[in-house]
């Protein structure tokens, strides 16, 4: 008999009843209770109440073999399955079925594809509440994968059915460039290629809609308005300006804005049109360089930083909310 390695605690108790072996070239015993799988999984709760096949029958899942696993019992045999996930899938996914008590250490996923594979394995052997977990802010949809990896993400999820998690996925990818400018994952090919424009065109609409946002902003500016911008009469207007989105207004509609200002918001609707998030009004480097402008002016320079900082904040509350308008088509296979 071939040369099997352990599993590590607590999946090696001596009074366990079943042994998972993994699929790995070295394979890996865990030897754990048929109760926990029951209780987890009707998948296992149908095979364990069932007689055992002889191990020579095509499709049986028992390896050929029982282990002798207690010394303190006589004859304490118990079967062996042969498995098709590797020893870290079967390592994460048994964490996930057993108490808290018995394994204490928490679950975490460190990688994509580690996720990925223990979802495989429990919607394979019908795991609801590890499926639910995996698609909660401790699995698929954690911030750490989300701000990251969220075109990953949305892969994932569109190929598992979980239409709400593909959704928030998309609306992280506002926070990067195009997704077709990146860089190629895996995960591409669990999407087709309609899936993938249709992810594009809501990008390109959502920055659309950001940019809208930004360039409205001089013709909603009022006289009795205090932003710097407004009540300084010192340093150079924009009457006589000649930017794109200043021209776009009847410039007697409305007062005549600081020219620093204006420059910040044609700066700012090229960035949000790229990134159509709400936080990317507030981007340091921008800000900076319109105080900068500004400090060329006794009235402004002092003030500029302050108002620039607290307009930017609100106007990033107003791109969020008409982001939130535009609409994503997407058509995921029956929820999971």
């Amino acid at each position: 008999m071939f040369k099997t390695i352990p599993a590590p605690a607590p999946f090696n108790h001596p009074e366990a009843d079943v042994v998972l072996r993994s699929s790995d070239k070295e394979p890996v015993d865990f030897r754990v209770f048929k109760l926990f799988l029951s209780l987890s999984s009707p998948f296992f709760s149908d095979i364990f109440t069932l007689p055992q096949p002889p191990p020579s029958l095509p499709g049986s899942p028992y390896a050929g073999e029982t282990l002798s696993l207690s010394p303190r019992i006589r004859d304490h045999k118990i079967p062996v399955i042969q498995m098709s996930e590797d020893s870290e899938t079967l390592q994460l996914f048994l964490g996930l079925c057993f108490p808290i008590s018995v394994h204490p250490q928490r679950t975490t996923f460190t990688s994509l594809p580690q996720l990925q594979k223990v979802a495989e394995a429990a919607l394979k052997f019908e795991m609801t509440s590890i499926l639910t977990y995996l698609r909660s802010s401790s699995g698929l949809l954690s911030p750490h994968f989300l701000e990251s990896q969220p075109l990953r993400v949305f892969a994932i999820a569109y190929r598992s059915g979980w239409d709400l998690e593909a959704r928030q996925a998309a609306r992280y990818t506002l926070r990067h460039s195009n997704p077709m400018s990146g860089s190629f994952v895996a995960e591409l090919e669990f999407i087709s290629a309609a899936t993938f424009f249709h992810l594009q065109e809501y990008h390109r609409l959502c920055g659309e809609v950001a940019k809208s946002r930004v360039m409205l902003q001089p013709a909603l500016a009022e006289s009795d308005d205090c932003w710097t911008w407004i009540t300084c009469r010192r340093c150079v207007g924009n009457s006589n300006g000649t930017s794109l989105v200043y021209s776009l207004f009847n410039r007697s509609s409305f007062p005549d804005v600081r020219k620093w200002w204006v420059q910040w918001i044609d700066e700012v609707s090229k960035e949000v049109k790229a990134k159509p998030w709400g936080e990317t009004v507030r981007k340091w480097d921008s800000m900076n360089r319109a105080v900068e402008r500004a400090q060329a002016c006794s009235y402004c320079g002092p003030r500029a930083r302050q108002d620039l900082e607290a307009y930017a904040q609100m106007l990033a509350v107003d791109i969020e909310k008409d982001v939130s308008s535009v609409s994503l088509t997407l058509q995921c296979q029956s929820d999971r």
